[in-house]
């Protein structure tokens, strides 16, 4: 990654790309952040806030989506930053930071993460949904606040594409296994297997 400095005067003009990882156009990035391989942002999302955001392989993340990685501390007597700056000579932010999104993560537009959450893998928060819990990997999570709606698969077809971590195989093996890619998961479980994986070898 770039300077942040450089990186939002580039986001003022075009979208961010390099490396497999696209930042959108119009995105302001404030807050420390890391973004695996494959994953996208789409325009004009924030990233606010002390805390890190880490952003796992292979995630779609809709536009206008705010990531809040830390808040004011409501037990101070102020929490106007200008004040704490002034008196203090540093600023006050609750317990809670940072903000972590597993692999294969889906994020509607316009959906807000606050500080101290993880998304995990698999997951998928519903468009205009205010994350203020983590949320289960392989769930469908919506509303403000996000609740849980159901999960994505049965528990036993879960468990075997969590086995996989596709996520984590180079080119070659994602080439090798692309017909996985284009299955659907509920109908043919089986091929959900860690014993159904082919090597570059095996094609």
């Amino acid at each position: 990654m770039p300077s942040l400095l450089m990186l939002n005067m580039v986001l003022r003009l075009v979208s961010w790309r390099l490396s497999g990882v696209r930042i959108g156009r119009g995105s302001w990035i404030k807050s420390p952040i890391r973004v695996g391989v494959g994953s996208w942002m789409g325009w004009g999302c924030t990233v606010r806030g002390d805390g890190e955001l880490v952003i796992g392989k292979y995630c779609a993340i809709g536009e206008n989506v705010r990531a809040i990685t830390s808040n004011h501390d409501m037990d101070r007597l102020t929490m106007n930053y200008l004040v704490q700056d002034r008196l203090v000579g540093e600023r006050f932010h609750s317990a809670k930071s940072g903000v972590v999104i597993g692999n294969d993560v889906w994020i509607g537009d316009s959906a807000i993460l606050l500080p101290g959450i993880t998304i995990g893998d698999g997951a998928v928060i519903g468009a205009g949904a205010v994350v203020s819990r983590s949320v289960d990997p392989y769930t469908v999570a919506a509303g403000n606040p996000a609740r849980p709606i159901r999960r994505r698969f049965e528990p036993d077809l879960e468990a075997r594409i969590r086995q996989l971590t596709w996520w984590d195989w180079d080119a070659a093996k994602m080439r090798a296994n692309a017909h996985l890619f284009s299955i659907h998961c509920s109908s043919h479980p089986e091929a959900m297997s860690v014993s159904e994986i082919r090597t570059d070898r095996d094609c």
